[in-house]
């Protein structure tokens, strides 16, 4: 008999909360996360913070689950650097990337000033989320934060136009595989 046994700390298993472990596809993230050895908090059981590691900068991923929707969404918010007066050029950017993305989309929220992507993925009718689709999903956000992360900083940083933009940013892409 250990120490955690001895003293009863080992949580008891009810089937309640068997359940409701097993209908909450955060889990999935969660064990993903610890198996890719990503910086994850757990802030309740509706929501999961996520650290991805990029080739530009440590991206935030937030991923929420609405057990009422049964969907899943992804929002990763780009730093909070300010276009500076180029929203109208950040917005042409955000369409130029969305053109090419085949999940998701970019938002810019003027509200904040705030870049983000964002997705959902439903699972209703009681659908498990699979590891693969959850791995599916953070490698689509993870995809969209680096050709968008750097596109953005050619814009506001550098002064270029969306079109120009892009194409560098997709040209960096290209020389780091």
């Amino acid at each position: 008999m250990n120490l955690a046994d001895e003293y009863c700390l080992r949580p008891g298993a009810n089937l309640s909360s068997a359940l409701a472990s097993r209908n909450n596809p955060l889990d999935v993230f969660e064990r993903l996360c610890v198996g890719e050895h990503y910086e994850y908090e757990r802030i309740n059981p509706k929501e999961l913070h996520v650290s991805l590691p990029g080739l530009w900068c440590h991206h935030d991923l937030i991923i929420t689950w609405d057990k009422t929707s049964e969907s899943i969404s992804l929002y990763l918010a780009f730093d909070g650097r300010s276009p500076g007066g180029r929203s109208d050029d950040i917005c042409r950017l955000m369409s130029l990337i969305n053109e090419r993305l085949t999940h998701g989309h970019f938002d810019y929220w003027d509200k904040n000033s705030a870049l983000v992507y964002r997705h959902s993925h439903s699972l209703k009718g009681g659908a498990k989320l699979l590891t693969e689709q959850a791995q599916d999903l953070i490698a689509q956000a993870l995809d969209a934060a680096e050709r968008g992360y750097p596109a953005c900083q050619y814009v506001i940083w550098a002064g270029k136009s969306p079109e120009d933009a892009l194409t560098s940013a997709l040209v960096d892409l290209a020389a780091n595989p």
